[in-house]
């Protein structure tokens, strides 16, 4: 069954894809002067609320493998909560107590990668909503005595995300709310598969960060920040646009600076400048050396191993900018993908 919803240029769609097996949300602007400023972003809340697809014009911005994502595998742009990233020895300490979530297994990566316990779960939804300037739809998703691995993160919440399409572009914003009796502790991400639209050597980025955490073999921030405006470690200087080709990268950036991440399809004329509101204080890069299908941008609201970090001196509680939540508080921000056209 389809149900369409059409105000003006916006619309929305819930529609069963075959392809997938699922159930997708699709959120469209429809521009007739300027066809390739149209947008469509579409949502499979039952594969972990994956944003698998935003397309501006006739060009896709987001990578994904539909064999992967109908597994709920790592692709398109899925959701990290509460732990986003790794942590190490899949062990923690909280308040005095301590966790394991040594059961929490990835399809892949190493031991310590969690990437937040929701990426693989059935989401609900809400009806979309559109209006005269634009069109949303909600997700959500919660954590109780009844879900997977509470015994290592035994917090009662719920997580929404409302995704946003205006003619600037999409907006995800997510609310986090605490439904215990105990201080909640959470971060929060976003882990896109960017498309290399332009290939490797014409697809650009940029991102105004100062230092980079320096990581362990486990890719673990060992606690040691690299100052990226110096000579010693320019080569992660990123705050002028460089060639995804010429980066070997899976680190953390941090000391982000006023300005927002630039991704640069220089063939297209094309750019998607990735913003976040001020609780998004770090931001992961991967770009893997052996495809030239995408990269991946992560922004997130604290560092790799945050829970831990939050532990140490007052130096490593800033690094790791955990967030916490007292009993029947909420948490909220926003990110935000804005195409820029050049020509």
């Amino acid at each position: 069954m389809t149900t369409t919803n059409i105000q003006g240029p916006f619309s929305a769609e819930v529609a069963r894809n075959e392809e997938l097996a699922t159930t997708v949300l699709s959120l469209s602007y429809i521009d007739n002067l300027h066809p390739e400023h149209s947008m469509v972003a579409s949502i499979a809340p039952e594969l972990g609320s994956n944003l698998f697809s935003f397309r501006v014009g006739k060009h896709e911005l987001i990578y994904h493998d539909p064999n992967l994502l109908r597994q709920r595998d790592f692709t398109g742009d899925f959701v990290l909560w509460p732990f986003p990233n790794r942590v190490r020895d899949k062990r923690y300490t909280f308040a005095g107590k301590q966790y394991s979530l040594e059961k929490r297994a990835c399809p892949s990566g190493n031991y310590p990668l969690v990437h937040g316990l929701v990426f693989d779960r059935s989401w609900n939804y809400q009806q979309p909503i559109v209006e005269a300037a634009a069109a949303s739809v909600t997700t959500s998703i919660a954590i109780d005595k009844d879900s997977p691995f509470y015994d290592g993160y035994p917090f009662d919440s719920s997580l929404s995300l409302t995704y946003t399409l205006t003619k600037e572009g999409l907006r995800i914003t997510y609310v986090v709310e605490n439904k215990g009796s105990q201080t909640l502790p959470y971060g929060f991400a976003l882990h896109p598969y960017f498309a290399q639209l332009s290939g490797p050597e014409q697809t650009f980025l940029s991102l105004p960060a100062k230092t980079v955490m320096e990581a362990d073999t486990e890719l673990l921030p060992t606690g040691r920040l690299l100052d990226v405006t110096g000579t010693m470690y320019a080569m992660f200087d990123l705050r002028e646009p460089i060639p995804v080709s010429h980066l070997k990268l899976d680190h953390v950036y941090f000391d982000l600076q006023p300005g927002s991440a630039v991704i640069d399809y220089r063939q297209h004329g094309l750019q998607l400048v990735v913003g976040g509101t001020e609780d998004f204080t770090h931001a992961v890069i991967f770009t893997p050396g052996n495809t030239r299908d995408f990269f991946c941008l992560e922004h997130q609201t604290c560092s790799t191993d945050a829970i831990n970090f939050n532990n140490q001196d007052e130096a490593h509680k800033k690094m790791a900018h955990l967030l916490e939540l007292k009993p029947g508080a909420t948490g909220t921000g926003t990110l935000s993908y804005t195409p820029r056209f050049t020509r």
